[in-house]
């Protein structure tokens, strides 16, 4: 009998810590996260990292997006009446944020202009927004997670093609959370939190998704939640209430378990970055901290170019 050998477990280490002076200390907010942590007045999520060697954050409870520069000064890129939870770049430069609260937004970070991109769908708002992606057409695919979960599999995963089209690719997902695209872009990966699955999903050019199937599977309180790529195509699953980011391959097969390299246990989401573009960083949420690793290769996404 064949067994794969226990993949590596790799330790992460601080890389930033979002300082006091820019908590909302004592800040009431409408956001509650289901955990049984102490609040530290941040949540942080949606890891974008430029070209410039710049991250982005959203901090989800106060509606705010954060920048960390080269010097790992942190400065508050923006703020409104939202819960941001995901972000990507379009073809301008400019932030796209899937809000829960308020839909998916466009963020110009040169100067903190925020504008509604779509906000409904038939004129009924969204469940609440968690991620989002956009592919080398200008494609944006984003999750609408809301409440949903094992006992209400009303999960969107939606498309919005280049051309304005809105098109829904999975009514039935359960607690749809981070999504990335396979390097050839035949594939979406979706992280299904409350079944603690993710799903892959073939792609056909009239937009249709047929024969979705579980790629992960895993256990926990809470399930898989940010995901990204390597150039390698390695799947990187962020888990947190495991306190991991379990590395898996193309066919599924576990490589790696990276593991905080502090005290919090939410590594709720990932994106590479750096010099080359082999630094892994994680949001460690509950404690404001973004974690980083040095991986072998490259991200598969190539970093974009923000306006500054």
């Amino acid at each position: 009998m064949n067994f794969y050998p226990v993949p590596p477990t790799i330790q992460a280490e601080e890389f930033v810590r979002i300082p006091d002076e820019l908590r909302c200390l004592n800040q009431a907010s409408e956001w509650r996260g289901g955990f049984a942590r102490q609040f530290q007045w941040i949540f942080l999520e949606g890891p974008v990292a430029d070209l410039e060697g710049n991250l982005y954050v959203v901090d989800v409870p106060y509606g705010r997006v954060l920048k960390v520069d080269v010097n790992k000064e942190v400065s508050i890129c923006a703020q409104w009446d939202g819960e941001p939870n995901g972000l990507a770049v379009d073809k301008d430069g400019n932030l796209l944020v899937a809000d829960y609260k308020q839909g998916i937004f466009c963020l110009d970070p040169s100067t903190g202009s925020v504008t509604p991109r779509l906000t409904r769908r038939h004129l009924e708002r969204f469940k609440g927004p968690n991620d989002l992606i956009v592919d080398s057409r200008g494609n944006i695919f984003f999750t609408d997670q809301g409440q949903t979960g094992m006992t209400d599999q009303t999960g969107k995963v939606y498309k919005i093609c280049a051309d304005g089209r809105l098109e829904t690719l999975v009514e039935n997902g359960v607690s749809p959370n981070g999504l990335v695209l396979s390097r050839d872009e035949r594939f979406l990966y979706v992280a299904m939190t409350r079944a603690n699955q993710v799903w892959r999903l073939p792609l056909h050019e009239d937009g249709t998704v047929t024969k979705a199937g579980v790629f992960f599977q895993s256990f926990g309180n809470a399930g898989p939640d940010g995901l990204a790529l390597d150039e390698e195509g390695s799947l990187f699953i962020c888990h947190p209430s495991l306190a991991s980011v379990f590395v898996v391959d193309s066919d599924g097969v576990p490589k790696a378990r990276i593991v905080s390299g502090s005290q919090g246990i939410n590594l709720t989401n990932c994106c590479f970055g750096g010099p080359e573009n082999k630094t892994l960083f994680i949001t460690d949420s509950l404690e404001g901290i973004i974690q980083k690793v040095e991986w072998h290769c490259r991200g598969a996404t190539k970093r974009p170019i923000v306006k500054q």
